[in-house]
């Protein structure tokens, strides 16, 4: 498994999430590129450095209250060029958290 630290996460507002629009974007550092990311729409839609590694599949994930694990199809996880499974540890104000767990409880209708 994989293992990321967000130095950066973004998710829509409650109005976005309510009409069904915004992305959830994970960024973390790379030894390669300075910066790498996950983004997710709203319709489990998931990409990295869009066209070129992105797709729609399976996505299943656990919050945790410093980290998320996605879960990737295996189709998916080689279009994204991932692991099936991926760690993204976060460090989150209370309230930043709970705005997060309610993004990702509307991706995808998981």
């Amino acid at each position: 498994m994989q293992t990321f630290r967000a130095i950066d996460i973004g998710w829509p507002d409650s109005v976005g999430i309510d009409h069904g629009e915004g992305w959830i974007c994970f960024q973390w550092e790379d030894h390669l590129y300075g910066r790498e990311g996950l983004t997710i729409d709203m319709y489990g839609h998931c990409s990295r450095n869009m066209p070129f590694r992105s797709g729609i599949g399976l996505v299943d994930y656990v919050v945790h209250r410093d980290s998320i694990t996605l879960r990737f199809a295996p189709e998916l996880a080689k279009k994204l060029e991932l692991d099936e499974e991926i760690e993204i540890r976060f460090d989150l104000a209370d309230s930043e958290f709970e705005g997060l767990k309610a993004a990702m409880e509307s991706v995808g209708g998981f």
